[in-house]
């Protein structure tokens, strides 16, 4: 399949988008367009070819046209054909390729700190079906709908929703196999109940009855990280509500989240969120 790949962020940019009504019998008009347009039909199907590339667009389904390819309706309509249009560009450096699989490790390329944002590299194939299509369609029609199209933040709005439609197309086109879902979330949640614990990788093993190798493939295809990346993450972030609600001391803050050695635990913490424990306590009393 074709995909569409581009850093995030930032996001694609929203310029402008609609709602159509083709008739029966006729065809999508043709041009060369100069930005990228988004294309998903909500009722019927649209006959579209781009760069004599034919494709049927039906219910439920999208296309993202590319700038600088011709595109035009090779088909009149079988029926009447309703689609949302949303034209976009990209910010900086994109590609089109051809990739069989999307997986979740391919998106994230850099964790975030306390200074950097978090880097994504987005893969979006070009055409494909929605399964959420009432998420998808519920998006488009805020888009339309935003209140006071005068206001000078109705662009700001529609630019929002935009984001999370793109989003959506990303979450759709990740095929995360059913097996490799439970096992992610069998982890998850173990972690969750035992992270106070010294949890080893044959510690969750043991328990889930599969091997460590396994589980840490499922763990990368679903979201991106290791069980023991994510037992990191879940403690930093417990950690982290306690170093806002509480008065306790680093170390037993250290201790409480499952990690004897605070000075480890500090290198963490610092390495997590760039700041130590003591300064990411100070931030939060100096913004209260």
């Amino acid at each position: 399949m074709s995909v569409l790949q581009f850093n995030i962020p930032p996001f694609p940019t929203f310029i402008r988008m609609g709602e159509a009504i083709i008739p029966k019998g006729r065809k999508h008009f043709k041009r060369t367009f100069v930005v990228f347009d988004l294309i998903y039909v909500s009722e019927g199907c649209l006959y579209i070819a781009e760069d004599k590339n034919e494709y049927e667009v039906e219910k439920g389904q999208y296309i993202i046209l590319s700038p600088g390819l011709e595109h035009y309706g090779y088909k009149g309509c079988s029926v009447e054909t309703n689609y949302y249009w949303v034209h976009f560009k990209i910010e900086g450096n994109y590609s089109l390729i051809e990739q069989k699989e999307i997986e979740w490790r391919g998106i994230r390329v850099k964790e975030g700190d306390f200074i950097e944002p978090h880097k994504f590299h987005f893969q979006i194939p070009s055409y494909g079906s929605i399964n959420h299509s009432s998420l998808i369609e519920r998006l488009f029609d805020n888009m339309l709908q935003v209140n006071n199209p005068h206001s000078p933040d109705f662009p700001l709005r529609q630019q929002i929703y935009f984001d999370e439609i793109i989003l959506q197309l990303q979450k759709e086109a990740m095929r995360i196999p059913t097996a490799t879902e439970r096992v992610t979330e069998q982890t998850i949640q173990y972690i969750q109940v035992n992270y106070k614990n010294d949890i080893k990788m044959d510690d969750i093993a043991n328990e889930l009855h599969f091997h460590s190798d396994y589980i840490t493939r499922c763990m990368q295809k679903s979201i991106g990280m290791s069980p023991i990346h994510y037992l990191n993450y879940f403690r930093i972030a417990q950690a982290k509500r306690l170093l806002a609600t509480t008065k306790d001391k680093v170390m037993v803050i250290s201790k409480s989240v499952g990690i004897e050695d605070h000075t480890y635990f500090s290198k963490l913490f610092k390495k997590t969120e760039g700041l130590s424990p003591s300064e990411y306590r100070q931030l939060l009393q100096r913004e209260g």
